[in-house]
């Protein structure tokens, strides 16, 4: 647990520092990338360490990945520049990547299969637990003693850690160890690489004729395909593909998809709404995802018991039916929703997300084979990453596009003539919270520019609640049984408490 939390936590820490960040190192250009190369190479990180684990042990594998994400943080922490501080942060960023695939992982093989119900929903509310002291801890750091501590905070608990995984667990013989598909697992990597970087570059274009994100989607999808190809004759594969033809495993890491989309998407727009549209301060704004956090944390701890008791279809369904009605909440953005009721729809959404994600997990851990539990659980985990990013590639690309047609609609009908130059810096909804930027804009426009930010935020909002509806309906595929009735397979190179 104390690892998981050391890998949350440092998502959302370094949100309230970076503008204090970038005032001392400069390199605004590179703000996003502080963010995005963390995540890009944790997720790169997470099917690799999934396998791994399954061939050579999850001990010494998660002892790498502490290492790993220790000497990250003491480089971000000496980091000079910008650039300096985004390649430390990859480095950081694939230790975290082990230590939260590994963590899920260990968990599995540590339980049997009704207290693993419990267990994962209390490893998974550490993520809304974490969500809510990142930026305050962040805040705090920065404010009262130094930005480069943010990250140094993470050594000396890591180094606790060590000897809790050194002592605390032991490793039973793996079997006989077989050489990792590196063919393969270049491909994946590739593949991810470049799928990642379309997502990224796809909030900027709308899904639009631009052909560099053509070019980064018909090469992620190239490699993808080759990697397929190579692992229907790999002996031992990196992902393998036999996994998805388990119904049950299909339907779990399509869940995973589908409520991550939802989750951040709101995590994403909801503060969005909340400044742009209804006028609240950033405080007030930041309380939409404290309650989705509270939420999350509420609905991960409830997840084990609602399994045990009613089994993987019931609490899937109760999951995304709440996701959903929080997304049906937001339909109403159009015709300005109270801040309290978007606060309460983000509560929902939050409480959706912590029991589908659980559920989803236990059930893909004990629905395959031991000897594949850790690249199993790895492939849900990587789902769930993706489709996060995914999610905020959608709602974004809908969103700009929405502002992109309204404001030439609105130049045109105003009389007033609006820049084209205007009009691509009006489209990023962020610029509207920017001061320089309403600056430039005419006192007679604003209330119509707030108009079209809250249709457009409500049809981005629109798009994710079909998301959820697509969920809800492959809810009702789930398996009806409940984690203790599944029969316990045996445990021939598991991980194990010390007795």
């Amino acid at each position: 647990m104390l690892v998981i939390f050391l890998f949350a936590i440092d998502g959302t820490i370094v949100s309230a520092a970076m503008p204090t960040i970038v005032g001392k190192l400069g390199g605004l250009e590179l703000y996003s990338w502080v963010f995005s190369t963390y995540m890009l190479t944790s997720a790169l990180a997470t099917p690799l360490c999934g396998k791994l684990s399954d061939l050579y042990g999850r001990r010494r594998l998660m002892l790498i990945g502490i290492g790993l994400f220790t000497l990250g943080s003491a480089l971000c922490g000496m980091a000079q520049s910008m650039n300096q501080l985004v390649l430390f942060r990859a480095v950081q960023g694939v230790g975290g990547g082990a230590i939260y695939a590994l963590s899920f992982i260990i968990v599995g093989f540590l339980f049997p299969p009704k207290e693993r119900a419990k267990m994962q929903g209390l490893i998974s509310s550490i993520w809304g637990v974490a969500s809510i002291l990142g930026p305050l801890a962040g805040g705090i750091i920065t404010q009262y003693w130094n930005w480069r501590w943010i990250f140094f905070v993470n050594v000396p608990i890591a180094l606790t850690a060590t000897p809790l995984i050194v002592f605390g667990l032991t490793e039973t013989e793996v079997g006989r160890r077989r050489p990792v598909d590196l063919k393969g697992a270049a491909a994946l990597l590739a593949g991810l690489f470049l799928l990642f970087y379309a997502l990224e570059e796809s909030r900027r274009s709308s899904f639009g004729l631009d052909w560099t994100l053509t070019a980064l989607l018909l090469s992620s999808f190239a490699a993808l395909f080759l990697f397929y190809r190579l692992e229907r004759r790999a002996e031992e594969p990196i992902l393998p593909i036999g996994l998805f033809r388990l119904r049950l495993f299909r339907i779990c890491s399509g869940l995973a998809w589908l409520s991550s989309m939802g989750i951040f998407g709101v995590i994403s727009y909801l503060p969005l709404y909340a400044q742009g549209v209804l006028g609240s301060s950033a405080s007030r704004a930041g309380m939409a995802l404290l309650l989705a956090s509270l939420g999350w944390t509420a609905g991960s701890l409830v997840s084990g018991q609602g399994m045990n008791r009613f089994g993987y279809r019931t609490t899937s369904v109760a999951g995304m039916l709440l996701m959903t009605l929080g997304y049906g909440l937001f339909l109403s953005t159009r015709n300005h929703l109270g801040l309290v009721v978007v606060l309460i729809a983000g509560c929902v959404i939050g409480a959706g997300m912590g029991i589908v994600s659980v559920t989803s997990m236990v059930a893909a851990q004990n629905g395959v084979p031991l000897n594949q539990l850790g690249v199993a659980t790895s492939t849900v985990m990587l789902c769930r990453m993706f489709g996060g990013a995914f999610g905020i590639s959608l709602m974004g690309s809908v969103l700009i596009s929405q502002m992109q047609r309204r404001l030439v609609t609105l130049s045109t009908a105003s009389g007033i003539n609006i820049s084209d130059s205007l009009i691509q810096r009006l489209a990023n909804p962020q610029n509207l919270l920017d001061p320089s930027t309403r600056g430039l804009i005419p006192d007679s426009l604003l209330a119509s520019l707030v108009d079209i930010l809250g249709s457009s935020i409500g049809h981005a909002f629109l798009a994710g609640f079909f998301v959820m509806l697509i969920g809800l309906s492959l809810s009702f595929f789930m398996a009806e049984y409940t984690p203790a009735s599944v029969p316990q397979a045996s445990n021939p190179s598991g991980t194990h408490r010390r007795s």
